[in-house]
């Protein structure tokens, strides 16, 4: 059985207008000349990365008022992951609402961060393995 491991992000944002406008790829990425402040999405901005191939990751957004495993089960392989993101969350101490999950391949980010700004919170909390 093949392994993946996969860095994961938790989140909160206003809404789901709000996540799709800083996860989904930017189409201008692809249709304007290519500058050193141009990124594929926010969130590749968000870490620091100007593209990444969106192949290698996961996201969505969920009704914050959802356990854990309700919101995120039928994502990729969640069996396998679920446990560990919940642990995560007691360790953190993670009390912010979530409705927001991305994950990604671990070689896609090279240096993940967790990011706050006035609209949203994203907490990177880890890289987490599973099997494939």
């Amino acid at each position: 059985m093949e392994k993946e491991i996969s860095h994961f992000w938790l989140g909160y944002f206003k809404n789901e207008d709000a996540f799709n406008d800083f996860a989904e790829e930017d189409e201008k990425y692809y249709t304007e000349e290519e500058t050193e402040d141009l990124y594929v999405s926010k969130f590749a901005e968000s870490q620091h990365i100007q593209w990444f191939d969106y192949d290698f990751m996961e996201y969505g957004f969920e009704d914050e008022s959802l356990g854990i495993y309700e919101k995120f089960t039928d994502y990729s392989y969640a069996d396998q992951w679920l446990p560990v993101v919940e642990q995560k969350i007691n360790e953190l101490g993670l009390e912010t609402p979530v409705n927001a999950i991305i994950f990604a391949n671990k070689h896609v980010i090279p240096n993940p961060v967790s990011v706050n700004d006035e609209e949203y919170a994203l907490y990177y909390i880890g890289e987490i393995e599973y099997n494939i």
